[in-house]
């Protein structure tokens, strides 16, 4: 469906050449150059004498007024119809001239200018100048008109040239919305869909559309749990509708479904602590090329789509080509990144002094001193002192030396980063045909010293109208280049969780190295440093991507339109992890000897050169879609509209590659690997061998390929514009289902109804605008690429002890498996009121997921332990609102110099409420799901009546008075049941083992908010702008940093501590002023390590420490305030741009993420920071950016 309408101006240029010729005949000449038709008496013309002229280019307003001068008649324009009448030969004319711009003083082509009161009207052009002829008037008032502008009433002298700004139209941003496959006029919608102008959530400085969307679209979850440049946020609409499957929604660029590069499992992509730096789908997009995103929410807008857009659609459209000359804009933008510090509020541990009391506190009050991972610190040293290997003036020195060291690991291995991005674009065309392209560089730094991000983008944009014809041509491409420290050297874990004193470097300014070893690692104590880590490793991610998309469009009828779609795709993706022979985890593998030098032939894993791992992902993809659009009025009133589109589609993606671990690598020799022989001087590489048999060593070769075919329909009824009704529907073929018939084609279906009350029972209320109902319901499906009803069998290399071909079991057979099926209700109300001063829509959805894919144990003599069924159901649903005011606007244009204030407040929020409804529990069968405690822990539980993503923790109780160990409800070595006291044990061992962990757990809540928005304001004075945008977060529930990340034992003196660990219990009656424990020894130790419940079948926990930190004391609210941006714009006046010759010019000073106000229990920690997973990633860092734009 395509929205379009027709523009008919007094100045439509023709070229008329005649001589001694009837008047009839230059009428002629002008409707063959333009879609003018003349009307006119017979006998009033014919008298007309002659006429000779010669115009070329030449407006035809102006040919009129020459040609009938003097003749006894006049010229009417009443559309696109040209009057001529007698007898008004003495009726004065003039001429009105002008210019018309938007807020930045860009020149706008196309803008409707009327006489009010008169259909004479006439269009500016492409530099925004109008001329319009009308008649002696007392008072003219000329109307100004433009989609997606406010309309204008200016009264105006005549004989002065005017200069007009039009502002966008807070109601409408865009009266067409896009679906991707076809458009939609905004008045006319059915559908939940947030459409968002790309200048108005514009951060300069970030660099994918993706981060800029928090709190900006009613109803979308937004995570981001790193702050390292180029890694993908997590965005949800509308909540959870599957659990197996990807929960992420589908991007569609310009028409064309986008793929990411690397085809992640939904597993990973799911999980809440995965950082994804591989990238996603809009990864290679520039920004700056994007026009508007739609956002489609409900059924009615994504059921076209089919089971691929079961999460929800997200639809970028890129710039298009302006008519008017060529017009070449350029972009700057730089940008400050800040690092963290040991004074941010953010960054809560202990200096050196404080880290060094900690274990002084061990050793003088004669506690346990834990096994020694790493030789550093004052427990180093104070076994030095007492083996005798130093004496007590360079214990005492050494102490003091680590006790004021305060090395500043955050300094040493971050840095603050600036980065830059420009872009250049050219823009022009004429009304036949229009273009647009760019080109666009963007440098990103990291905080973390060797990290980067840099990406080269190309776009370009043609669109053709030529009588029936039109086309559309795009190619789009772009290259990525990122490198980072590998995520096993843990960079951000290290400079948060070590030691400050320990020192990084000499006396003498080289690297201090200390020995540090893993628990098994036995005599192979090897040496570290972690600048030596980061200078002899290093994970390139090279992705590079084109993409080509043709539509053809001819109009077989005024109201039948056939068009053909094509598109292509490819990405190819690489990733190189190395490390270094002189790196710690290279020492690691070839169990070399530190003290010796002597390799242990035996156990080496590498023995010599360093590792490198490479991952080649190709993703190949194209789509060929045919339609036929009817659209047609069926009475002559108009007031029966109907339109209808048949789609046909075919798509194809192949996911295809080859991975495989190398060692021996030597890059400084040349790139190469060394020879390693099975054997050196009769000492046979056993473990090397065996590792040289493993899928990683020997590569593993990559091929996914899906193919899908799909037919869609739709259907919309409008009655005189208030009443609108829409049908949707598709249907898919999948032959991943069942064997049953029925189960393989799955209908996506959909109806929805619009009511603009505004149009009839509410036209006569002067203070309403707009306000229309919509409703909707929808059925969709979703599907599993993982899964099969039929058996997958892994084939296999030759087995090392039988020497034959061996092959596994990927998936297990389920002929049962069907679609998850999902229904969703929508009900909106859209409203403008006061002159459009306050507009909205509030809203409400309910979503209902039956036979959603969960995961069942099976024995393990099947040779998998997992396999997928359909047996859970969920539910979601919400409310949503979207506000924008405008209490203030009396902006002007004189001159080109702006004149007075704007102001725009636009507040926003929408909530998701999730909830599992049901979980199929056999525990007689072997179906039934193994869960472990540490699922109820980490929020991977599914539990019938809760949230996806909910978590549980232990009850603290308080600390033990005797010896500062944290206790616990549940844990009691005795319990009184009837009043009679029972060891504990006894009674949880008659217990089911997830009913014993409800027993010492509760539910802390959920790791996921059910409510973001945001809080948007612009106020623009004169050539000035000041916009901020605060966004929100209600809901969510975070663990703290854990305090004892090391399991087994106290921590170690290499391991830096939380500040909170300054107030532990020291003495008894501490109990009541603090609530972090004591440090144990002896006995009390051994429990807190060994709780009476350690390997028992109901055992819940691992230690007394991991208790503690996983407690519903070590949990806070995850509720935040953030200001994620604010600008400030100064647009250059039209007479300093002309002076500098440049149409126009603007600086805007930014920042990002420049403050959040969270919980005070968080003491800092980020709300985006989880305490859930063992690594610490950077916090999103605050930003600041200075933008340059200048168009010439």
């Amino acid at each position: 469906m395509q929205v379009s309408a027709a523009l008919y101006s007094q100045d439509s240029k023709v070229s008329i050449q005649v001589k001694e010729c009837p008047i009839e005949q230059v009428f002629e000449l002008i409707e063959n150059q333009s879609s003018y038709v003349f009307v006119y008496n017979h006998e009033q013309v014919k008298n007309v004498g002659r006429v000779t002229a010669n115009f070329q280019n030449e407006s035809v307003a102006q040919i009129l007024k020459t040609c009938l001068k003097g003749s006894g008649l006049y010229y009417e324009f009443v559309d696109n119809t040209i009057v001529i009448r007698w007898g008004q030969e003495d009726k004065k004319f003039k001429t009105i001239r002008g210019k018309v711009m938007d807020r930045d003083s860009v020149p706008l082509p196309g803008v409707t200018v009327k006489m009010k009161g008169t259909t004479i009207g006439t269009a500016s052009d492409m530099h925004g100048k109008f001329e319009l002829v009308i008649p002696e008037a007392q008072k003219v008032v000329l109307v100004f008109t433009f989609i997606g502008m406010k309309q204008i009433e200016r009264e105006v002298k005549v004989g002065l040239p005017i200069n007009v700004v039009m502002e966008e139209d807070v109601a409408t941003l865009d009266e067409v919305v896009s679906y991707g496959y076809y458009n939609v006029d905004k008045r006319h919608m059915t559908s939940s869909v947030t459409s968002l102008k790309m200048d108005d959530i514009m951060m300069p400085g970030v660099s994918s559309v993706d981060q800029m969307l928090e709190g900006r679209v009613p109803g979308m979850i937004f995570m981001q749990n790193s702050g390292q440049v180029g890694a993908a946020p997590k965005i949800k609409i509308r909540g959870t509708t599957t659990v197996l499957g990807s929960q992420a929604p589908l991007w569609v660029l310009d028409g064309v479904i986008l793929s990411d590069p690397v085809n992640i499992d939904p597993t990973s992509i799911n999980d809440l602590d995965f950082v994804n730096l591989l990238g996603n789908a809009i990864s290679g997009i520039n920004p700056d090329d994007i026009d508007k995103i739609d956002v489609l929410k409900d059924a009615s807008a994504t059921a076209i789509y089919g089971p691929r857009a079961s999460n929800g659609v997200i639809v970028i459209t890129t710039k298009k080509g302006k008519v008017g000359a060529p017009s070449v804009s350029y972009s700057l933008t730089g940008t400050f990144r800040q690092r963290p510090r040991y004074t941010d509020r953010a960054v809560n541990v202990m200096n050196s002094q404080e880290r060094i009391d900690y274990s002084r506190d061990i050793v003088e009050n004669k506690l346990e001193i834990p096994d020694l991972e790493s030789w550093v610190g004052y427990e180093s040293a104070y076994y030095d002192y007492q083996s005798g290997k130093i004496n007590h003036a360079e214990f005492l020195n050494a102490v003091h030396k680590m006790e004021t060291v305060n090395t500043d690991w955050l300094g040493i291995l971050m840095k603050d980063s600036y980065s830059h991005n420009h872009t250049v674009s050219v823009s022009g065309g004429t009304d036949n045909i229009r273009y647009y392209a760019s080109l666009g560089y963007s440098n990103e730094n990291g905080n973390i010293r060797g990290e980067k991000n840099d990406r080269y983008s190309a776009l370009t944009r043609l669109n053709l109208n030529y009588k029936n014809f039109t086309m559309q041509f795009g190619l789009n491409g772009s290259t990525i280049k990122k490198e980072y420290t590998p995520e096993k050297v843990g960079v951000t874990d290290y400079a948060y969780n070590t030691s400050r004193s320990i020192q990084a470097y000499d006396d003498n300014g080289d690297l201090w190295f200390y020995q540090k070893r893993k628990a098994d690692a036995g005599a192979y104590d090897q040496l570290f440093n972690i600048i030596n880590e980061q200078n002899n490793t290093y994970d390139k991610i090279k992705t590079e991507q084109i993409g080509l998309n043709v539509s053809l469009g001819y109009y077989l009828l005024p109201e039948l339109k056939a068009e053909v779609f094509c598109s292509y795709n490819v990405s190819n993706s690489n990733e190189e992890i190395y490390f270094g022979e002189k790196t710690w985890y290279i020492a690691e593998l070839r169990k070399k000897n530190a003290e010796t030098g002597e390799i242990n032939f035996g156990k080496t894993l590498c023995p010599s050169g360093g590792e490198l791992r490479l991952d080649n992902t190709k993703n190949e993809n194209y789509s060929f879609r045919g339609s036929l659009t009817f659209n047609k009025s069926i009475d002559k009133e108009q007031e029966h509209v109907v339109s209808a589109s048949v789609i046909g589609e075919l798509s194809s993606s192949r996911y295809s590659g080859f991975k495989i671990t190398k060692r021996g690598y030597l890059p400084e020799r040349g790139l190469i690997f060394d020879k390693i022989e099975s054997m050196t001087d009769g000492n046979l590489y056993t473990k090397y061998n065996e590792w040289l048999l493993t899928d990683a060593a020997r590569g593993q070769l990559k091929d996914n390929l899906t193919n899908l075919v799909g037919l869609i329909g739709t259907a919309t009824y409008s009655y005189r514009n208030a009443y609108i009704f829409n049908v949707n529907a598709r249907i898919d073929f999948s032959n991943k289902f069942g064997d049953a018939s029925n189960d393989r084609l799955l209908p996506i279906w959909s109806v929805s109804g619009r009511w603009n009350m505004h149009e009839n029972v509410l036209r006569n209320v002067s203070w309403i605008d707009m306000l229309a109902l919509k409703m909707s319901f929808g059925y969709q499906g979703n599907m599993s690429a993982q899964d099969s009803p039929r058996l997958i069998i892994k084939k296999g290399g030759t087995d090392n002890d039988f020497k034959e071909y061996s092959s596994t079991i990927d998936r297990y057979p389920n002929p049962n498996l069907k679609w998850e099926k999902t229904s969703t209700y929508n009900v909106d109300v859209d409203f403008s009121l006061f002159n459009n001063k306050i507009n909205g829509t509030v809203g409400y959805y309910y979503r209902y997921t039956t036979d959603a894919f969960l995961s069942k144990k099976v024995s393990v003599v099947n040779g998998i332990d997992t396999y997928t069924v359909n047996s859970g159901n969920l539910k979601n649903q919400g409310y949503e609102l979207t506000l924008n005011f405008v209490p203030i606007n009396t902006m002007t244009t004189v001159n080109g110099e702006r004149r007075g204030l704007v102001w725009r407040f636009d507040p926003n929020f929408g909530s998701v409420f999730n909830q599992l409804i049901d979980k199929v529990k056999h525990k007689d069968q072997v179906l039934q799901d193994e869960v472990t405690f540490e699922d109820y822990l980490n929020g991977r539980v599914q539990i019938s009546g809760r949230p996806v993503n909910t978590f549980y923790s232990y009850r603290y109780k308080g600390l033990d008075p005797k010896n500062g160990a944290p206790m616990f409800y549940g844990t009691e070595a005795t319990t009184i049941v009837d009043g009679e006291e029972k060891n504990t044990s006894e009674i949880y061992e008659a217990m089911d083992r997830e009913d014993v962990w409800m027993t010492v757990m509760e539910h802390s809540g959920c790791r996921e908010p059910f409510l973001q928005g945001s809080i948007s304001n612009y106020l623009g004075w004169k050539n000035w702008g000041l916009s901020f945008n605060l966004s929100y977060s209600i809901g969510s529930k975070i663990r703290l940093f854990r305090l004892y990340p090391n399991q087994g034992v106290v921590n170690g003196p290499e391991q830096n501590l939380r500040r909170e660990l300054v107030n532990r219990w020291r003495r008894p009656g501490d109990e009541l002023n603090t609530n972090v424990p004591g440090i144990l020894s002896g006995r009390d130790h051994l429990d807190a390590v060994f709780p009476w419940w350690d390997g028992e079948t109901y055992d819940f926990s691992r230690t007394l420490w991991d208790m503690y930190d996983f407690s519903n004391l070590r949990v806070a609210s995850g509720n935040y305030l953030k200001l994620s941006s604010i600008s400030l714009r100064y647009v250059v006046p039209e007479s300093f741009c002309e002076k500098l010759r440049v149409k126009s010019l603007y600086l805007n000073l930014s920042g990002t993420n420049l403050f959040t106000l969270c919980s005070r229990k968080l003491k800092g920690q980020d709300p985006s920071q989880s305490g859930s997973t063992d690594l610490i990633n950077i916090s999103v860092r605050p930003t600041y950016s200075l933008q340059l734009n200048v168009t010439f």
